[in-house]
């Protein structure tokens, strides 16, 4: 079954029906004194239906317990995160000959995705982000009919999973001569993630790493620009604790794996964005990345 394969160390029961209702019936045949749930993890009309079957017990939300334990990642987790981390560098490169006057966003998004599988990927870990020019200004650009011209910025963000453990990564192409405008703020991003990326450590929080990345962005004169946050947690799922944001107060854990990904967007203009992604651990700091962060100009 394919359920005992993908968890061997959980118990497997075969049911009919709904999910939830079996899943109800068999809480309250256990008559539990406490429910601990992950509450972002299941629907409102499941917790709704467990405070009604049970209502002398309160459901407690251990969200933040699930995430931290899942920040600290295994040799084998973090194995199958540099494999991924691997097939999507592998496809950066093999899409560059696919770069070409006319091709659409759309085009070279799909081109990523089916190359990603085609390397052993298990699919892509989020939506590809593909922007040209103007549309690369937009932090959570999508993928359109937009065709692409000379003298043009493009802006690749994409990743997958392997084992179920996700990659993320982005860099920029430069179609034709870059403008110097973009190429000292390219310069700019690239300081504030190599600035990081030196003195990323466990002994401080998410929120000093971001003021790090962003003190570089604003001595250029480009701080207001940078409209996000540094970077997060990666794993079974693409955002994962510990945030690299300014709201995260707390130390970075050892053993997680997490993005760096500063960034500048000028409305109507461009965007710059470059990301690796870098393993914290007791042996040291590690940028799982081997992909140069350099301007590729085509």
């Amino acid at each position: 079954m394919q359920a005992a394969i993908e968890a061997p160390s959980t118990e497997v029961r075969i049911t009919s029906g709904s999910s939830e209702a079996n899943l109800i019936q068999h809480m309250v045949s256990l008559r539990p004194k406490h429910v601990w749930v992950q509450m972002e993890a299941v629907s409102f009309s499941l917790v709704e239906s467990l405070k009604k079957q049970l209502p002398s017990v309160i459901p407690v939300d251990i969200a933040c317990v699930f995430s931290k334990l899942r920040a600290r990642k295994t040799s084998q987790e973090v194995g199958s995160i540099k494999t991924a981390l691997a097939i999507t560098e592998q496809t950066f490169s093999e899409v560059l000959p696919f770069i070409k006057e006319g091709i659409s966003e759309n085009q070279l998004a799909a081109e990523i995705d089916y190359r990603q599988r085609l390397l052993g990927a298990e699919g892509s870990s989020f939506d590809t982000i593909v922007a040209f020019g103007p549309n690369s200004a937009l932090p959570h650009a999508r993928p359109g009919g937009t065709l692409l011209q000379r003298g043009t910025p493009i802006l690749m963000d994409f990743g997958c999973f392997v084992d179920g453990y996700a990659s993320d990564m982005t860099r920029m192409v430069h179609f034709g001569p870059a403008s110097s405008q973009f190429v000292s703020a390219y310069d700019a991003v690239h300081s504030a993630l190599q600035e990081a990326s030196k003195r990323v450590s466990t002994d401080m929080s998410g929120a000093e790493l971001d003021g790090i990345a962003r003190q570089v962005l604003t001595k250029q004169g480009l701080g207001d620009l940078f409209s996000h946050s540094l970077g997060h947690g990666v794993g079974l799922e693409i955002h994962e604790w510990p945030g690299v944001s300014s709201r995260n107060k707390e130390l970075l854990p050892s053993e997680c794996v997490i993005t760096l990904e500063p960034g500048v967007y000028l409305p109507g203009n461009f965007g710059i964005r470059i990301e690796n992604m870098v393993h914290l651990s007791p042996k040291g700091i590690r940028t799982l990345n081997t992909l140069s962060t350099d301007l590729v100009i085509l």
